[in-house]
């Protein structure tokens, strides 16, 4: 038998260092977004429901990006939350 013990590494603790690539990935699409954003900077008619409007093109694609951010959101704590209930039923 060994006095010796070995450090123990705690599970869940596993964090890589540096750049990762999600957030190369969202650093892509931030560029992406505001070269876009930048290039189209013309009026483009918007009809939706009671709205009849002409808006820039960039506030049409921002409104669109943040209503894609909130349902992805809103679909992520749904299934987390159906996750949670299926767990705690065992």
């Amino acid at each position: 038998m060994s006095d010796r013990s070995e450090p123990q590494v705690e599970s869940g603790s596993h964090r890589s260092e540096g750049v990762t690539w999600k957030l190369i990935a969202l650093l892509v699409v931030v560029v992406a977004l505001a070269v876009f954003f930048f290039q189209n900077g013309e009026d483009a008619p918007v009809e939706f429901l009671w709205v009849d409007a002409s808006w820039p093109v960039w506030l049409v694609i921002a409104i669109s990006v943040a209503a894609g951010i909130v349902i992805d959101r809103l679909a992520a704590w749904q299934w987390h939350r159906a996750r949670r209930r299926r767990d705690d039923r065992r």
